[in-house]
């Protein structure tokens, strides 16, 4: 018979599975350190900051997202168009998958401010954390651009998931062209924030060992700069035979991979108070009195030395706040009204007063253990 060879029909190929476990799995995992983290700030540490605030925000949204994404797949996501039925079912699979896009993005954008909000507390460099700070911008002013993008390329929006709806949309290779430089813009991100905490403990006063632990801890965000860069290698094929529930498989798997992935490196460092009382056996008010808060450690330890620089070799590390200072001989540690850990020193001045400082107590963790234990 003359003419055009018909197109072959694919496969009954399904990967609705594949997606609710992967997606699953991630964001289960986040969750559980989410809710890790939250336990540690109330209980340990008794103090919750604006870093907290923004991950619990992050993991709410990527809780509606995978809930989102249940429907989708109960709606053909992950098949390909030619075996949904009925056929209607595609409409709302498609209008499902756009609702995951501005989900994704608030969830990616309140990751990152959270990971830059929570540096802010490790480094007392004003070149540093002006340089946080206009990271945590731009990434906002991103975010921001992208929801637009998303929200503006078909007017009416729903001709983005309804074909038969007239209208008009931006032409696909100017959309492609966003794709490709947001998620660019967000690998860079995900890049600044993981590695940044090298140049910050750089010129500490830590030996190697603990440089290598803490950055090492610390940029485990790399991984979601790898995920955003194997997502970019997909969206060459998104949309190329017009089959968009089945070709946002990978888009969908590997950006949930990118958001859960960055929720559990902003988590895992906030964890190491855990770590301490499963290890010793001890909670933190035990060790250091009922009134503890905050991060301190070992404040009457004679052992440490004055000094401008974080941390001695002789303490712990400790990642908490931004201020970063050293004081001898002291007798006692309380939390201000304001939130700062203060110490009152021995000696007294001339006048007959007592010296009274604020200071945070950040130090490092020796190879012999507990320095207090001889």
């Amino acid at each position: 018979m003359a003419g055009a060879e018909a197109i072959p029909i694919p496969p009954d190929e399904n990967r609705g599975g594949q997606i609710l476990a992967i997606c699953g799995v991630l964001v289960g995992v986040s969750l559980i350190l989410v809710a890790l983290r939250i336990w540690v700030r109330l209980r340990l540490v008794r103090q919750i900051g604006a870093d907290d605030w923004s991950i619990i925000a992050a993991m709410a949204t990527m809780l509606v997202e995978f809930i989102v994404i249940i429907f989708e797949v109960s709606y053909g996501g992950g098949r390909h168009v030619q075996y949904i039925d009925p056929p209607s079912n595609v409409v709302t699979g498609l209008h499902l998958n756009f609702v995951t896009q501005p989900l994704c993005l608030i969830g990616l954008c309140l990751t990152k401010v959270s990971v830059g909000l929570f540096l802010l507390r490790l480094t007392p460099s004003p070149n540093f954390r002006r340089f946080i700070i206009a990271t945590i911008i731009f990434t906002i002013l991103s975010a921001t651009g992208n929801f637009l993008t998303v929200f503006f390329q078909c007017r009416p929006l729903a001709l983005v998931w309804d074909s038969s709806v007239p209208g008009i949309c931006i032409p696909p290779s100017h959309l492609k062209f966003a794709a490709f430089f947001n998620s660019s813009v967000s690998v860079l991100t995900d890049v600044v924030f993981a590695l940044l905490p090298i140049p910050m403990l750089w010129n500490v006063q830590l030996n190697w060992r603990v440089k290598l632990a803490v950055g090492g801890i610390l940029s485990v965000g790399v991984f979601a700069a790898i995920a955003a860069i194997v997502k970019i290698t997909f969206l060459t094929n998104y949309g190329k035979h017009g089959d968009f529930l089945y070709d946002s498989s990978d888009i969908t798997i590997w950006t949930t991979v990118e958001i859960c992935t960055a929720i559990m490196a902003a988590n895992i460092p906030c964890l190491k108070p855990l770590f301490r009382t499963l290890f010793d056996g001890t909670s933190a008010a035990q060790r250091y009195g009922s009134n503890y808060k905050g991060y301190i450690r070992n404040p009457g330890d004679s052992k440490h030395k004055p000094s401008s620089h974080v941390g001695t070799g002789t303490g712990q590390f400790e990642m908490y706040n931004n201020r970063t200072n050293y004081t001898s001989d002291v007798r006692a540690v309380g939390l201000s009204s304001t939130g700062s850990e203060e110490s009152i020193l021995k000696g007294v001045r001339s006048d007959g007063g007592i010296t009274k400082t604020t200071a945070v107590f950040v130090s490092s963790e020796s190879e012999h253990g507990d320095p207090n234990r001889p």
